[in-house]
């Protein structure tokens, strides 16, 4: 099941963003999107490279397994860039592959 946030200064209009993130994660990981589970967080007093002026966002990213990271890491970056307006060199990720043994989705562990 991932799990996946982001927090950022920058901002979109989007209602739905969060439901589209959820689609591009379970797309770039080959999983089902009812798996999904996805959240935006807007602050004023994030700061990047120092600065609150710089428009950043900070992903994390926790799945069973990842078929390429660096897809993912590329497909979560063109996200934030496009749907937050913030510069692609301010978008960090942090990626965790989390053993089966420790997830759960509707009462059920998948390992």
């Amino acid at each position: 099941m991932p799990f996946v946030t982001v927090k950022t200064n920058g901002f979109s209009n989007d209602v739905n963003v969060s439901e589209k993130l959820a689609n591009v994660v379970a797309d770039a990981l080959g999983k089902p999107v009812s798996y999904v589970c996805a959240e935006v967080k807007y602050s004023e007093n994030l700061a990047f490279g120092g600065s609150k002026q710089s428009k950043g966002a900070w992903i994390e990213l926790a799945s069973i397994g990842f078929r390429n990271k660096q897809a993912v890491v590329d497909v979560l970056t063109d996200f934030a860039v496009e749907n937050f307006g913030v510069e692609r060199s301010l978008v960090c990720i942090a990626l965790t592959d989390l053993p089966a043994s420790d997830v759960a989705h509707g009462g059920h562990l998948f390992g």
